[in-house]
């Protein structure tokens, strides 16, 4: 160690109260045995009281605690219900897609043989729908903004039956992002495994 070395060390030595610190025990041992830097080190530590003394004058404004604590960031719990909706959204969102691409990659020869249909009904959010069963007008804005990131999209049909929507790869979610919640018709072939039903879809009615 070397007399800079030394100083940087004890620049945070405070005086006796420091002096079982291992972080500064080599730099004091160091002070002893070199009379400049025992001197620098005393008048350190002078300065350092005398600082410490004019700070223990001061008088704190008597709301000083107060605004330290409003200004303070409040720790909210977490909300352990939201946290595991939110997973199984999104569990059910990986589900769905899952489920379509098996469908599409697998069963075209079924997709292609599935019955001609025409829907008219509400454009969904799936992975809202399923999980916390939102749906309408007050979920149109969420909905579009699901649908425009590629999260299922599907049609709630007249008679209450959810058809997930399928074809053109990523064109339908591009054009029902805007329709969210809105009421449009779509033609196209249905097929259903296992009570999942989907919609292939052909032709997309915006009125």
């Amino acid at each position: 160690m070397n007399t800079s070395e030394a100083k940087e060390k004890l620049l945070l030595y405070r005086g006796p109260i420091d002096d079982a610190d291992p972080e500064l025990r080599e730099a004091l041992a160091y002070a002893h045995r070199n009379p400049e830097l025992a001197e620098w080190l005393r008048e350190q530590v002078s300065h350092y009281g005398v600082i410490r003394s004019k700070l223990r004058e001061a008088e704190p404004p008597g709301d000083l605690a107060e605004k330290t604590i409003d200004n303070q960031p409040i720790l909210f719990r977490r909300d352990w219900t939201q946290i595991l909706k939110l997973a199984a959204a999104i569990i059910i969102s990986a589900t769905i897609t899952a489920l379509s691409m098996k469908f599409w990659q697998r069963d075209g020869h079924r997709l292609i043989r599935g019955r001609e249909v025409v829907v008219k009904g509400e454009v969904l959010d799936l992975t809202c729908y399923v999980a916390y069963n939102l749906s309408g007008p007050e979920h149109a804005s969420c909905a579009g903004d699901c649908i425009r990131d590629g999260l299922p999209v599907g049609i709630k049909a007249e008679d209450g039956k959810v058809y997930l929507l399928t074809g053109f790869g990523a064109h339908v979610n591009a054009e029902l992002a805007d329709y969210a919640a809105k009421i449009v018709t779509v033609k196209g072939k249905e097929t259903a495994r296992d009570g999942f039903a989907q919609i292939q879809v052909e032709e997309i009615r915006k009125f």
